[in-house]
């Protein structure tokens, strides 16, 4: 029960239950009162997709735009932005981290060098040391628990803690713990130097800014607040939350513990969980998931033991969940694609890291079936998209559209104009745009005439993705392929790729998960489970059977940590009618065998037997009727 006087209700919603709809209709309950308005509510999501789509779905209830309301639906550190009144120089930028790393001495890989693939750049030493300083700072601790964090060091890199380091010297206080020829990295001293760093330069990261909301007790303007996904939320956050708290007339705490996917960076379940609260509110139905998937899923995530029992009740009798061991990248190229042709519904392809998108993407491509990234990978994005329908358009001797040509006008080729000029194609389109009765760019058409005038070397989609500036390799061999291939027309939104974090809130008819992990989660693993066989806590569940050493290199993983439970259990309830497992897929790469996912313990049954025994629980609820 709540200890102040404010009115604290905690809202859980499983997958695909309606939490967001329900969130909005708190608010909407809300703003009923005349004395209330839009800029008496608070409402915080953990990232700012999440809060970009609530603000799109509460601007269209309220009749209003989503610009409107981005000052009272935001993420926390956007309003810690607002309240410390920051710019953007003042934050922390890869250009500074890169400075540091040069200037200490340690390697560092940049977020943007690096292509977007992050292969390596949580486990080099420069972002390892920085993650860890801002871990600790997510997690309320002191510097001098940097071994907390769940990574493992390399002794050959880095000083341990003297009690465990091989190296660490014994004898008095006046005797050096290191001796004087050791240059390994000090990993607390390293951190204090980071922290130097952003004081002497005027820079705050994200973690800064909540301590000194925190510390200066700064507070939003407003009586009403709601925080959704509040599962993901670190220790510091809650502790802005109950600074926040004392002063609001109504609290509203929304999430699902078993849907925590940012563990890595501090967020503890146990937040929501133990959270003081008036009124409980448990959604029950899944408006998602059918009998025989909701079964599996269920199966998975029991393995957990503290956790709030959701019980809910499938959308529908049905589903199926597959199964499949051992299949190559171009096996699951080729599934998709017989989906794609056989099927209707939309489809979504899930991996644990980006690395392993990639491996995907590259296969895939060649399909020509246009489709969605889901993380913030240039793929298929709406500008390319109008690219490719405008050479479709203009092909056809169809009418285009004014938004079509102002993407021709930017994306083609110098060589396309002639002997015209680029900038009078713009001043052209801005003209009929001001003509226009509608400030849609979408519903203004352009005739196909009205674009040779001016681009008189248009290609034609053989050569379309030769004449098109401003895109990526992997957008240009894209273009090539869709217009080679068999699918023109088809809306790229329904196949869409991505890593089981970009998944969170989305769903699809057809979902494929690989389990495969990397070395750096099974290291995190590692640890975590290290960490309690040290520990004065009697072994639990998933304590690592057998006495075989558990490190980065255990291949199959033999059991699975809470954290990456709900990782997997995010990534498996994205489906409406059919799931697909799909273990050692990834050559090289650490699998967690479907027997794992199930029951915790690795098993010789075949894959498919565990599934069939899963989907058919006998003490599943029924759908709604």
């Amino acid at each position: 029960m709540s200890t102040t006087d404010v009115q604290i209700t905690r809202l859980f919603g499983g997958p695909g239950s309606g939490k967001t709809t329900a969130l909005l209709d708190r608010v909407e309950t809300i703003l009923e009162d005349d004395d209330v308005d839009t800029r008496d509510i608070l409402v915080v999501s953990y990232t700012r997709a999440a809060a970009a789509e609530i603000r799109e779905r509460l601007a269209e209830r309220l009749e209003t735009t989503p610009r409107e309301l981005k000052g009272n639906v935001c993420t926390m550190h956007a309003k810690a932005y607002e309240l410390l009144n920051l710019s953007r120089g003042d934050v922390v930028g890869e250009d500074d981290k890169t400075e540091f790393c040069e200037d200490f001495g340690l390697e560092y890989e940049d977020e943007y060098q690096s292509g977007g693939r992050r292969t390596a750049r949580s486990t080099t030493l420069g972002n390892k040391i920085i993650s860890t300083s801002q871990w600790l700072q997510r997690t309320s601790r002191e510097v001098s628990d940097w071994y907390d964090v769940p990574f493992q060091w390399n002794v050959e890199e880095v000083r341990l803690p003297p009690e465990i380091d091989p190296n660490a010297q014994e004898g008095n206080k006046y005797t050096p713990t290191w001796t004087a020829d050791d240059d390994r990295v000090d990993i607390p001293e390293a951190i204090r130097a980071w922290r130097s760093y952003k004081g002497d330069h005027e820079l705050v990261g994200f973690a800064d800014m909540l301590e000194r909301v925190k510390q200066r007790s700064l507070l939003p303007n407003v009586d009403y607040l709601v925080i959704d996904e509040f599962q993901d939320i670190t220790t510091l956050q809650y502790d802005v939350f109950e600074e926040w708290k004392p002063h609001m007339k109504q609290v509203l705490i929304a999430g699902d513990d078993d849907q925590v996917v940012y563990a890595w960076q501090g967020a503890d379940p146990n937040l929501l969980l133990d959270a003081e609260r008036d009124e409980d509110v448990v959604l029950p139905n899944s408006y998602r998931l059918p009998s025989r998937i909701l079964n599996v899923v269920d199966r998975e995530i029991q393995h957990i033991e503290k956790r709030q029992e959701k019980d809910l009740k499938p959308r529908k009798e049905g589903g199926v969940v597959e199964g499949v061991e051992n299949a190559s990248m171009l096996e699951l190229v080729r599934n998709v694609r017989y989906t794609v042709q056989e099927d209707d519904g939309s489809v979504m392809v899930l991996f644990r890291a980006r690395y392993q998108l990639f491996q995907f993407i590259e296969e895939f491509i060649d399909e020509g079936i246009p489709f969605k990234a889901l993380t913030d990978q240039r793929l298929w994005t709406d500008r390319l998209v109008d690219y490719v329908r405008a050479i479709e358009a203009y092909d056809a001797d169809e009418d285009l559209t004014l938004l079509q040509g102002r993407r021709l006008a930017d994306m083609l080729q110098t060589s396309a104009f002639g002997s015209n000029e680029r900038d009078e194609f713009y001043e052209f389109l801005e003209d009929r745009e001001e003509a226009a009765e509608t400030e849609d760019l979408t519903e203004v058409p352009l005739a196909p005439e009205d674009v040779k005038n001016f681009a008189p070397f248009i290609p034609d989609p053989a050569s379309a993705s030769d004449m098109v500036r401003k895109v990526t390799s992997f957008q240009r061999k894209s273009i090539n392929a869709y217009f080679e291939g068999d699918y023109h027309g088809q809306d790229p939104n329904l196949v869409r790729v991505g890593t089981i974090h970009s998944a969170k809130g989305r769903e699809a008819d057809h979902v494929f998960v690989g389990t495969d992990l990397t070395e750096k989660v099974v290291e995190q693993m590692a640890a975590t489970v290290t960490g309690r066989e040290e520990s004065d806590v009697e072994p639990s569940d998933d304590e690592l059977p057998g006495e075989d050493e558990f490190t980065k290199h255990t291949n199959p993983v033999p059991l699975l940590t809470d954290n990456e439970r709900r990782v997997f259990y995010v990534g498996m309830s994205r489906a409406r009618e059919r799931l697909v497992l799909l273990e050692n897929l990834i050559d090289g790469a650490p699998t967690v065998p479907i027997s794992v996912l199930l029951h915790n313990e690795i098993r010789q049954q075949p894959a498919n037997e565990l599934l069939d025994a899963a989907q058919a629980a006998e003490d599943a609820p029924e759908p709604e009727p």
